[in-house]
């Protein structure tokens, strides 16, 4: 067993929910932190509960002391106000601090000063600064779209309508991983925790496109299913969006848009060239897995 044995997981969504499943299965003592233990169901044997106020320092401390490791795994509405929780997490005696940065230009130094990347840039350095004092280690997890959400949510393709946003024709590439993975490459880095220690970690299942899903989407419909494309000029998009969202820089629905025509637009880092898979121990997705996935999906709608 690794150096670290007790983990904490701060939220409990599609990401916790998975992250805690693939942490059991590898033999950590996991500790879930909810706002409401009462309410959290269906829990695998052995998971403990601890209620937290994530505005109380002293509850944050109370909650995280006797763990290892803090993995947050919260919305991206808790995601500025992960320094208090580090702070806490420091004061608890916790060694290392996984935080909810669970993207795919987060970590671009390119893509530093866009509005979006903000909060988790500002936590990026608080962490680094942490490990510099000799307080605490950090492991980021850039994963790129998660896989789940490339097939069942319409953000880059939407096969329940059959409708696509097509960027500059979807010939620009992406890294996609999803939540069982993160999971488990989680569990493979807290094993081997002197060669993840204060690490971006970059892992996918499988790199994608727009015109790859579409295509493969087209094979596995019904025989003349109409689908309706529309062609959008990234670059033209972004400004715009980058222009929309002075307006209000914290309006989901302005910096979805921009977060899209990142992604979409070949400009930043949105492919990984060179991951991390092998150290944490996750194979690839082949293709003709992720055809497969795609048309279980589309059988399911």
């Amino acid at each position: 067993m690794s150096s670290y044995n007790k983990v904490a997981i701060l939220g409990k969504g599609l990401l916790g929910a998975a992250v805690l499943e693939e942490l059991v299965a590898a033999g950590f003592t996991v500790t879930l932190l909810s706002r409401d233990p009462s309410k959290v169901k269906d829990l695998p044997t052995g998971v403990k509960t601890a209620q937290v106020d994530y505005s109380s320092e002293d509850s944050v401390v109370e909650a995280l002391r006797g763990q290892d490791v803090a993995v947050a795994t919260f919305g991206s509405e808790a995601v500025i106000t992960q320094d208090k929780i580090i702070d806490a997490a420091i004061k608890a005696g916790v060694k290392r601090y996984i935080p909810a940065d669970w993207g795919s230009v987060t970590t671009d130094p390119k893509a530093k000063t866009l509005p979006f990347n903000y909060p988790v840039v500002k936590i990026q350095d608080h962490l680094k600064k942490k490990a510099e004092e000799g307080t605490l280690e950090w492991t980021i997890f850039s994963v790129g779209a998660f896989l789940e959400f490339v097939l069942n949510l319409p953000f880059l393709i939407d096969l329940r309508s059959k409708s696509v946003q097509l960027y500059d024709e979807g010939q620009h590439t992406f890294s996609s991983t999803s939540v069982h993975s993160i999971g488990k490459a989680i569990a493979g880095a807290l094993k081997k925790p002197e060669a993840t220690k204060n690490r971006n970690l970059l892992i996918h299942d499988i790199v994608l496109s727009q015109a790859k899903v579409l295509a493969l989407a087209k094979k596995h419909s019904p025989p003349g299913t109409q689908w309706t494309e529309t062609r959008i000029d990234a670059a033209k998009e972004f400004e715009q969006s980058l222009e929309n969202l002075k307006k209000d820089p914290t309006d989901f629905h302005l910096i979805l848009p921009l977060l899209k025509a990142t992604i979409l637009g070949g400009n930043y880092r949105a492919a990984f060239t060179d991951v991390d898979n092998e150290l944490v121990g996750i194979p690839l997705l082949t293709d003709e897995e992720f055809e497969r996935k795609l048309e279980s999906t589309l059988q399911s709608l």
